[in-house]
Order: structure tokens, then sequence, then C-alpha cells
């Protein structure tokens, strides 16, 4: 291999590397966004029912965590989806699914009465990828 190879298989190299490290792929929400109905702000309609969509979302986006209070609270329950950086509710509307994508506190406090038992309230920078919340930051003599 010459020079020019190497300089070349170099390049690709790093650019492959930055893409793997940056993750360029989509998120969940810009997702959501392009495959379901925009019906408000970070608010989606679909026409399947709401476990359908969850798992769809979820196959694409592994969630951290999840709940799916259906079968117990049914047209009143649905399924959370929880990322690290967001929250993901797909509830009953009509005959198909209403989806709102909302950031962890937000999201949090907005299905509190589902997920309130099971989750812990998101730190200030969401929840780590195990699900506990992320906290940054502190006082004097924080980390000491």
């Amino acid at each position: 291999m010459n020079r020019t190879h190497r300089a070349v298989v170099g390049v690709l190299a790093a650019a492959l590397l930055a893409v793997t490290l940056t993750g360029c792929g989509p998120s969940p929400s810009s997702w959501i966004a392009k495959k379901y109905h925009r019906v408000g702000t970070n608010t989606y309609q679909a026409s399947l029912p709401p476990q359908a969509v969850a798992a769809a979302i979820n196959r694409k986006f592994k969630a951290i965590d999840q709940v799916d209070d259906l079968a117990t609270l049914g047209s009143q329950g649905g399924v959370f989806l929880r990322y690290p950086k967001l929250v993901v509710g797909v509830t009953p509307y009509g005959p198909g699914s209403r989806i709102t994508v909302d950031k962890p506190s937000g999201g949090y406090n907005r299905y509190y009465s589902h997920v309130g038992r099971r989750w812990s309230a998101p730190g200030s920078n969401g929840w780590n990828s195990h699900g506990i919340p992320s906290f940054r930051g502190g006082g004097p003599g924080s980390g000491k």
C-alpha cells in the first residue's frame, strides 16, 4: 500500500470513528416527528393502538425503562417510555394513540400518577443510562 492509499484509509477510519462516537443517528423525538402526524407542540397522533406504537418506538430506540398500565387502567392508562433525556407517553386517543414527547422533568410530572411509584424523579440532567437521576453541579466543597 502506498502513501496515498494509507492517507485515504486513515481519513476514512477517522471519519467512521467520528460518526460512531457522536452517534449521528436520529433521536427518538426527531424519528417520532417524522413518522407520526403532529397535532400540537411535541404531540403526535397515530392510527395504531398505544401498545403497538410504543413497541415500534421501543424497537427503534430501546428505552431505559417502560411502564404499561393499560391492562389495569384501560383508556385512562398508557405506555410510558423513559430515555436519558426524554419521556415518551403513548396513550389511547379514539381508535389510535396520542404520543407526547417531553423533557425528563416535564414528562415525569405529566405522568407522575402512572410512573411515580416506579421511576425516581429525574436529576437536573435527566437520567443516566441505568435510570438513575443525573446531577451535575454543586456548591462549595462539592465532591470533597
